[in-house]
């Protein structure tokens, strides 16, 4: 709700229709405080995706190779796929900005793109229109990515599989990027940060990140670069694992074995 109000009055003031944001200074209390550890290996995530059926997939795919948020997947249209130049443009839609950095171009990685590609072609090689269209009807005339979870999670457990959600491939997304070495200023604007997350980064000055350095001319290309060999190397150390419930890293009967990726993330 707080959200939602603090969105409302800052279109408000872009039009000049109002002059302040009263709800800017709101903090909400921390309701949820437990640290989230779900977080995919690369080889344990293409596991996963490729147990689905192609459209269902892309939603898990958007959000852990494109660091797309659920609001983000449910509104982006194929416009702002460029799968020629391998760019994405996400938060279009101003509904699904969560603020101002959310708006961003970001490289596609190897997976995505081809994902990307592949759903081009077997819709047609559409136009326009949503990337991940709704399935049955919704008031929102937008996927209803609570329902799919529901459906994705069930299949993933019929095989032995343990589930991952969209929030936390995001969060996958961004320990990808930290282990691939990629700067926490880059890091963020791929993330659609304002600036490098404290709870990420806890030597990084926010202030000084944010506002006083910047991402240089091809730097984001050089990082999807960097992404695309770390998931490329992992993806071949871990294909021959299996990553069913207690015969991989991944299982649950398993936790914290000897190489799984350790969450530094923050809290999405």
């Amino acid at each position: 709700m707080i959200n939602a109000v603090r969105s409302l009055y800052r279109w408000a003031i872009d039009r000049e229709r109002a002059l302040t944001n009263p709800a800017s200074g709101i903090r909400l209390p921390a309701n949820d405080s437990r640290e989230r550890d779900r977080v995919a290996a690369p080889g344990e995530f293409v596991c996963l995706l490729e147990a689905l059926v192609t459209e269902d997939a892309l939603a898990w795919a958007l959000a852990a190779y494109g660091t797309a948020r659920s609001q983000e997947i449910r509104t982006l249209e194929w416009p702002q796929v460029d799968l020629e130049e391998g760019l994405i443009l996400l938060a279009v839609d101003e509904e699904a900005r969560k603020s101002e950095a959310a708006l961003r171009t970001t490289p596609l990685v190897g997976p995505l793109r081809k994902r990307l590609h592949a759903e081009w072609l077997r819709r047609g090689r559409p136009r326009s229109g949503k990337v991940c269209p709704r399935r049955n009807r919704s008031r929102s005339g937008l996927l209803s990515l609570g329902q799919l979870s529901k459906r994705v999670a069930r299949e993933w457990e019929a095989l032995d599989l343990v589930p991952i959600g969209l929030q936390d491939s995001r969060h996958t997304a961004a320990t990808w990027l930290d282990h691939a070495g990629i700067a926490p200023k880059v890091a963020s604007v791929f993330m659609g940060h304002k600036a490098p997350r404290r709870d990420q980064f806890p030597d990084a000055a926010p202030i000084t990140l944010g506002r006083y350095t910047h991402v240089l001319p091809g730097e984001l290309e050089r990082a999807r670069d960097q992404l695309d060999e770390f998931l490329s190397t992992r993806e071949d150390e871990e294909k021959d694992r299996s990553f069913k419930v207690g015969q991989g890293e991944c299982g649950r009967s398993r936790p914290g074995p000897r190489g799984r990726l350790r969450s530094r993330g923050p809290r999405w």
